[in-house]
């Protein structure tokens, strides 16, 4: 994969996330890693910075990989890996080895100490700088009541976006 600068990245976001999903995976060489597929999230900018927005449920096993580093990566992979985004989207770490399962391969940053897909057409290497669980007493009750039945709520991480790499 060849490094990008985030100015030249020239796909749609809005198509990326919500109809490709990517795939965001946490962790480094001390604890392993885990993945899951996301279909929410944005990219823009906030404290001078370009920045990638994901939310992750408190519930999935890739929030405790997220509470145990700070940097992780979005993969967006084409269509020949429906399947495998949807396992990763269906199954959970903690039950399966989702890589192995989809024989997808992990590729280690050394200097950002996080993994990313080696096969995706894309990805962005990510430093989390500052998360956020949603309030769920602010949100309106249409949201709530469609989204958070249970209160499984959501957690907001604002990464700053460290590198771009594409096939």
């Amino acid at each position: 994969m060849k490094e990008f600068k985030i100015e030249e990245y020239n796909k749609n976001f809005f198509t990326e996330i919500d109809k490709k999903w990517g795939i965001v995976v946490s962790g480094n060489k001390n604890i392993g890693a885990n993945g899951m597929t996301v279909s929410w999230g944005g990219i823009g900018v906030i404290w001078n910075r370009c920045v990638c927005y994901l939310f992750v449920r408190k519930s999935r096993y890739t929030h405790d990989f997220f509470d145990k580093t700070n940097n992780c990566s979005i993969s967006f992979l084409s269509d020949d890996y429906k399947k495998a985004k949807a396992l990763f989207g269906s199954k959970s770490g903690r039950d399966i080895d989702k890589f192995k399962e989809t024989n997808l391969n992990l590729e280690y940053d050394q200097e950002l100490d996080t993994y990313y897909i080696k096969e995706a057409d894309n990805c962005f290497l990510l430093e989390v700088l500052y998360s956020i669980d949603l309030p769920i007493d602010k949100l309106d009750s249409k949201i709530k009541d469609r989204f958070y039945p249970t209160n499984d709520i959501h957690t907001m991480y604002v990464c700053e976006i460290k590198k771009c790499l594409e096939k």
